[in-house]
């Protein structure tokens, strides 16, 4: 057996020992019909590459960012997340959104007039554009083709590759020009 063969024994042993420690609930990402496949693997790929490892908080919070139906704060991933672990603090939510951060598999973005919160998301999601309503704060995700069109004809025109672009739309929301249009 190699040094290599031991180390990740051991590192199994603290993963499990870590699992029971923290009296964790199980959990798994998932992403539609698949259970942590292609994802978990790029995920740990990534983290290896940075000599981490995907400790169940990691896991814990890359589950939630996954299958959140809205833009999520620190605080309420931490919210999410003492539903499966009643002893995660906050300090360690944002130790781990630091680090996934860090390394590429998060990003952070300030989606409102003066927000001085962070809201996280994969990076793994596609292109997508946000609305801010300037009255409720609500948060729309937007797919918008000719927004890819013109980011294709960008890199054409300029011999570039868009790796990333953000795009931040502010107005009014639906409800917001509903009940504006009844204050009249």
């Amino acid at each position: 057996m190699t040094i290599y063969q031991h180390i990740d024994d051991i590192y199994q042993w603290i993963e499990i020992i870590s699992v029971i420690e923290c009296n964790c609930k199980s959990f798994a990402i998932r992403g539609g019909t698949n259970t942590m496949s292609d994802n978990q693997d790029t995920f740990i790929d990534t983290l290896h590459d940075h000599g981490l490892r995907l400790t169940p908080q990691r896991e814990l919070v890359l589950q939630i960012l996954r299958e959140a139906s809205e833009h999520l704060d620190a605080e309420g991933i931490w919210q999410n997340a003492r539903q499966y672990d009643q002893d995660i603090n906050l300090a360690t939510i944002y130790r781990n959104l630091n680090v996934l951060s860090q390394i590429g598999l998060i990003q952070q973005s300030f989606l409102g007039e003066g927000q001085k919160r962070g809201y996280y998301e994969l990076i793994d999601k596609p292109f997508h554009y946000h609305f801010a309503c300037l009255r409720c704060g609500k948060v729309l995700e937007l797919l918008s083709p000719p927004m890819a069109q013109a980011q294709q004809e960008m890199e054409r025109h300029y011999g570039v590759r868009i790796i990333d672009a953000h795009y931040k739309f502010e107005g009014l929301c639906p409800d917001c020009m509903a009940s504006h249009a009844n204050d009249e």
